[in-house]
């Protein structure tokens, strides 16, 4: 006999009682006792029974008593009365109030049969009430993880719900920590009641590497791990605190996916427990529709990063720092306080994204955002906007010298070197600053102040920073309509070229003419090419004047054909943007071929920093110009890189040694020294030299003692128009010298 049946009987005749149990001993082994008092029946209930029996008329105890102390007290167990005077209409009552059968005394045939079914009955509705507590659990724990904030919020409400459904008394979570070596305890975690700090301290203070306690091993097998009492477990290290709290039957389970680990819930009972299938399995359904919301959180914080965050520095964006700043001004209005809003932009960043590469300029922008974080508060912002600008929200001030401070911060912070890649490289910045409410009342127009006093201090040479006022607009919408005229120039012929002599010193003759473009407003008058050049490089213009110049040099160099003077070199500056072209060399090539032109009447000017702009791109032109017969002159040397290493790499034929040196010349030392240096290093490297700026007649023997081979300057010539350098060439003793 494999049958159990725990049976209550509520009989106040122990013959009855026994018949019954002689029955029932029939199929059953049978666990029993009888009760004849409401107080018996009572005591008896704390007890687990499978089926109550009761007779229906008892001396001191009802049936219908019994059956309703039952079923007020909620236990679900079948109910039959087994009675010698209940009569149809009595039985029918009983049913109504809960009873589930009756069986006559006198005919015991049917006793075993409604066991059986009663048996098969309440099995089945406890497994319907399972299945319906399982769905509740499937469908609450999803609603509720779907609709958390974010996927801690929805790991800890996941962990609240399997506890308080399912009896784990405690739960924490575990996921991998950033550099996905180890797993790390989560904020997200359940307790019903108890002294757990301790242990959830110990907890959170280590981290777990694949196979170790618990959490490691689930996380490296990606199997559930059941442990029926961790106390006593070989591999769990917390064992001392667990037993401190009370606590037995452990559960790691791990949330997949893929194949992925994502994390690892961790359960704890008081008391033993051995593994339950059924339980394993519901908390597995329960993981597996976890994992796909914290699929779609993971991919809804992404988006919500990339909307609000810069990817590369981890900053806020324009977008965030827009926000911070409303509710910064906000703040400042309730307490009467200020804003201060800085933009800032790096000098000279572009010279080392394209000479170094993109890489490495990546690394140092995530660099001068680390450097910005630690110069503000932690109420302040640091955010960046593009490239190499970025923004910072001073909020709460009560002084404006505390945004003094800041910017000289700033300034001090990214005045040390960074060490990146190998390269030890230098930077400074430009910095503007706008105050709220004192210059303007709304985000645009503060963003707009900064970024106008930034240029002010860009204008200034850089590595300073400038407070915004009121003129600054009035230069600023100058430099707009400035902008505006200078997009008509062109269509308007309002640009010409003068050429200024470079001459040699051997024998005193020209040997080539520098074109420098003029620009001649209707109503301004002649603007200043440090004015308009500067800003047609920024707006993309040079491009459109740049190859104006080259083909009215290229013109030049035909009249002068026409004139006899065949051996006569002309000199064009160049941008980096020009430089930049793909099709550069063909195009000159074109212009040449068809105004009838040779290559070897054409020098290509650049300076060092235009040279290291895109390097690679850049040698390559150079190179296909010179094999072309073009000849390349490397313009303000000294001023920039002053590289030995790009004079080997890149094909310079002429070297111009930058005004600032000669100007000083003999009388300063230093200057006369460094001229000295870099007229005997280019005569080694077999490379021309050219003085610029020479103004006086010592400069001029000076730089004839020391092998100068040419040179420029008021003191010979100023730029002449193109129909004066026939006249001017033709002179026979143009210059102010024996």
């Amino acid at each position: 006999m494999d049958k159990t049946l725990r049976a209550l009987i509520v009989e106040d005749s122990e013959d009855d009682a026994l018949l019954l149990v002689h029955q029932l001993s029939q199929s059953y082994e049978l666990r029993w006792r009888r009760v004849d008092t409401e107080e018996g029946l009572a005591l008896a209930l704390l007890e687990e029974w499978d089926v109550i029996f009761a007779d229906y008329s008892m001396p001191r105890f009802s049936g219908s008593r019994a059956l309703a102390h039952v079923r007020q007290r909620g236990i679900e167990i079948p109910f039959i009365f087994v009675s010698g005077t209940i009569g149809e209409d009595t039985a029918v009552v009983a049913m109504k109030e809960g009873a589930q059968d009756y069986i006559m005394k006198g005919n015991m045939r049917r006793l075993l049969p409604a066991v059986e079914r009663e048996l098969r009955e309440v099995r089945s509705r406890r497994e319907q009430r399972r299945v319906e507590q399982e769905l509740r659990l499937l469908e609450t724990t999803t609603r509720a993880a779907s609709e958390a904030a974010d996927v801690l919020s929805a790991l800890a409400v996941t962990l609240a719900n399997i506890c308080e459904s399912t009896g784990w008394f405690a739960a924490q979570s575990w996921v991998p920590g950033v550099d996905g070596k180890k797993i790390e305890c989560s904020p997200a975690w359940f307790c019903r009641d108890g002294a757990l700090e301790k242990f959830r301290t110990d907890s959170l203070n280590h981290a777990l590497a694949p196979g170790q306690d618990l959490p490691g091993q689930a996380w490296a097998s990606r199997q559930p791990l059941w442990v029926r009492d961790v106390t006593k477990h070989e591999n769990f290290r917390r064992a001392p605190l667990a037993r401190d709290a009370g606590l037995r039957t452990a559960l790691a389970l791990p949330v997949m996916v893929g194949e992925e680990v994502i994390a690892v819930l961790e359960f704890f009972m008081r008391d033993v427990h051995d593994r339950e299938p059924r339980m394993l399995q519901l908390l597995s359904a329960v993981t597996a529709q976890l994992s796909s919301i914290v699929q779609r959180k993971r991919a809804e914080e992404r988006l919500h990063y990339l909307a609000h965050y810069d990817d590369l520095t981890g900053l806020p964006n324009r977008v965030l720092f827009t926000d911070r700043l409303k509710q910064a001004m906000f703040e400042a209005n309730r307490h009467s306080r200020l804003v201060g809003v800085a933009f800032l932009d790096l000098d000279r960043f572009k010279t080392i994204n394209d000479s170094l590469g993109h890489g490495v300029g990546d690394m140092l922008l995530k660099g001068v955002a680390e450097r910005l974080n630690r110069c503000v508060r932690e109420g302040d912002t640091v955010a960046r906007l593009a490239g190499d600008e970025f923004t910072l929200v001073l909020a709460d001030m009560a002084h404006v010298d505390h945004a003094s401070q800041v910017a000289r911060k700033v300034l001090d912070s990214l005045s040390r070197p960074f060490h990146i890649a190998g390269h030890e490289l230098f930077t400074s910045a430009s910095l503007g600053m706008t105050l709220y409410p004192f210059d303007d009342d709304g985000v645009d127009g503060l963003l707009r102040n900064a970024d106008i006093a930034m240029y002010r201090a860009k204008d200034q040479g850089g590595n300073s920073y400038q407070f915004y006022s009121a003129d600054m607009t009035a230069k600023a919408h100058e430099r707009l309509s400035l902008e505006n005229d200078m997009r008509r120039a062109l269509e308007r012929d309002e640009f010409f070229l003068e050429y200024q002599p470079i001459v040699a010193l051997r024998d005193k003759t020209v040997v080539a003419l520098e074109a420098l473009v003029r620009w001649r407003h209707p109503q301004r008058g002649l603007i200043s090419p440090a004015e308009f050049i500067p800003l047609a490089e920024e707006t993309g213009l040079i491009l459109g004047l740049g190859e104006w110049v080259l083909r009215s040099a290229v013109d030049e160099c035909v009249r002068l054909t026409r004139a006899g003077f065949t051996g006569m070199r002309v000199a064009v500056n160049m941008s980096a943007h020009q430089l930049q072209q793909p099709e550069l060399t063909r195009v000159l090539q074109r212009m040449l071929t068809n105004a009838g032109a040779r290559p070897n009447q054409m020098q290509i000017e650049i300076t060092e920093s235009v040279l290291m702009s895109n390097v690679d791109t850049t040698a390559a032109t150079l190179k296909a110009m010179s094999e072309m017969g073009i000849e390349i002159s490397l313009d303000d040397f000294g001023t920039g890189y002053s590289s030995l290493s790009y004079l080997k790499r890149f094909p310079i034929d002429v070297l111009k040694i930058d005004r600032s040196f000669v100007r000083d010349i003999p009388a300063d030392p230093d200057d006369s020294a460094i001229a000295s240096a870099i007229i005997s290093m280019a005569h080694n490297l077999g490379i021309q030299v050219v003085a610029e700026g020479v103004e006086s007649e010592e400069q001029m023997e000076f730089l004839h003692e020391h092998d100068c081979d040419t040179v420029q300057g008021y003191f010979l010539s100023r730029p002449k128009p193109p129909e004066e350098v026939a006249r001017f060439l033709n002179t026979k003793k143009p210059f102010p010298w024996p």
